[in-house]
């Protein structure tokens, strides 16, 4: 379950920036991450960024309180599917804190937003189409990771009027209309995405990107536009691409493939060639029936795929870590820093290899130099693919070391928690005794 509340910052920014970058509340800035900005020096770089624009009066910030259920998210995660929700709405103009606070029951993150931005110095006006696209965006978030939404009568409520606010605003709006027109226009015209953007450009708009995220400044708005907001997922990055470089190619979801098995007894090819006592065994096999074997397809999906890879990872991980007898990331890392050695003059050589190729007009020679080529490419894939598996190892360590500390603080915490109300407790026994 996630709630999300709104609150305006009139005066003392400062005040509201250090409450969220509370080192008790954030375990000592471990949950603290800025979006544009430094969380060390966040308060001077939003400050500055008025000064600049001479925009220090009004409304100087907004306070976005973003919470979950404790049992449903950890901290970690918490603080990314805040920094994901800062970064849809607000990245590619202003400056964003994001701060998770586990001082209490419920998960929770705080998330300042700097009223001017940085890029242009035009003012962020909380609309209630605004608000409308935080509760959506926020909506699509929880669901994305298994989160449960606000299931009420008030929350549907607020949910449809949220919804209907963006329709009215994105889709039934004739500004909206024409934008959208334009764009799907140029998607169709263009041969590549820099096509797209130069004819977008030569109609007044100005192309923004950030992630997979595009947004566009108009000339019919003072705000810059998010497309995949205001007009869907059809409209992201990559979708934008796949419709022009794809648009005449017909794609199958979920494609399914088909395996094929035998059924029944396997015959040996080699002992059928060297034993004649076998080929009497293989030929009896035929006369009881036992023989051909029976075929059978099974399909399998590519998510089967996914996770057989997967789990071939997970085995070479293992695998290193006996062989090695590896016991600690210090060792891991010694033993990536020396694949990396190895590697680099595999690599210089096969370098020169090419060259030389490149340079040779006789046909002999070129054979000569594609094979060297080809071992060294080979050389190269294993070692490469073992400094993979030293990366995974390490990066799964430091996150259990992370995880680890955050759970071992969490009980220190509660423990002390504990055994202050019990002193209080104990207090007030004998002050009821003393009465």
């Amino acid at each position: 379950m996630a709630i999300t509340k709104y609150k305006v910052i009139q005066k003392n920014l400062e005040a509201v920036i250090n409450y969220a970058k509370n080192g008790d509340k954030t375990e000592k800035g471990i949950l603290v991450s800025g979006i544009n900005c430094l969380p060390d020096t966040a308060y001077f770089q939003m400050m500055l960024t008025k000064k600049n624009f001479h925009k220090e009066d009004g409304r100087l910030g907004y306070h976005i309180i973003q919470s979950f259920n404790g049992k449903e998210v950890y901290p970690e995660k918490c603080n990314s599917i805040g920094v994901e929700l800062a970064q849809s709405l607000f990245g590619d103009k202003y400056q964003v804190l994001v701060c998770t606070h586990i001082d209490k029951e419920n998960v929770h993150n705080h998330i300042v937003l700097n009223s001017v931005s940085f890029i242009d110095g035009s003012k962020y006006h909380n609309s209630n189409a605004e608000l409308a696209f935080i509760r959506e965006t926020n909506d699509d978030l929880c669901k994305k990771y298994g989160l449960s939404v606000i299931e009420s009568k008030k929350a549907n409520k607020e949910t449809d009027i949220a919804r209907s606010r963006t329709n009215n605003y994105n889709r039934n709006s004739g500004k909206m209309e024409l934008i959208k027109n334009d764009i799907d226009e140029a998607i169709k015209n263009a041969r590549k995405y820099q096509d797209f953007v130069d004819m977008l450009a030569y109609k007044g708009y100005c192309v923004k990107k950030s992630n997979n995220v595009i947004s566009i400044s108009t000339p019919y708005f003072n705000r810059n536009i998010r497309l995949s907001r205001a007009f869907g997922q059809d409209y992201t990055f990559e979708n934008i691409k796949d419709r022009i470089y794809y648009r005449n190619y017909q794609f199958k979801e979920d494609k399914v493939y088909k395996v094929k098995l035998y059924d029944g007894i396997k015959i040996n090819s080699e002992l059928l060639k060297t034993s004649s006592f076998y080929r009497l065994y293989v030929h009896f096999l035929y006369i009881l029936g036992k023989l051909p074997p029976k075929i059978h397809y099974e399909e399998r999906t590519q998510e089967y795929y996914k996770e057989i890879e997967k789990f071939n990872k997970l085995c070479d991980e293992l695998n290193m870590i006996s062989d090695y007898n590896l016991t600690s990331i210090e060792d891991v890392k010694n033993l990536r820093t020396k694949y990396l050695e190895e590697i680099s003059p595999l690599k210089a050589q096969k370098e020169e290899y090419m060259k030389l190729y490149n340079k040779t007009k006789n046909s002999a020679d070129k054979t000569i130099l594609e094979a060297k080529i080809n071992i060294l490419s080979q050389d190269i894939d294993r070692l490469n693919s073992k400094i993979q598996t030293c990366r995974r190892i390490i990066t799964k360590a430091e996150r259990g070391e992370k995880e680890d500390f955050l759970i071992q603080k969490r009980f220190k915490d509660n423990k002390e928690k504990t055994e202050k109300e019990i002193v209080k407790n104990k207090d007030r026994k004998k002050l009821r005794e003393i009465r």
